[in-house]
């Protein structure tokens, strides 16, 4: 199994940024949700619109653990689902 990394230069992940939301929003929106929230994509692909659309938080059930998280959306997780 290959080891993945984690970004941890704050210049790198505004680069990651700014190429994804001139190519991809979607892919700019899942980026950021992941960097935003610490969930695994599997846990953010089965989010829906209405799961944070006008929510301050937002409720899961992690797929690998099966354990209820509920967190809050932050600042720049709320610019981007309310704008």
């Amino acid at each position: 199994m290959t080891k993945v990394e984690s970004i941890r230069s704050k210049i790198k992940i505004k680069q990651i940024e700014q190429i994804l939301l001139n190519t991809n929003y979607r892919n700019f929106v899942l980026f950021c949700f992941g960097i935003n929230s610490g969930l695994r994509i599997s846990d953010i692909l089965a989010l829906n619109v209405r799961d944070v659309k006008n929510k301050n938080y937002v409720s899961i059930i992690e797929k690998k653990t099966g354990k209820q998280r509920k967190f809050p959306l932050n600042n720049k997780l709320k610019e981007i689902f309310f704008n």
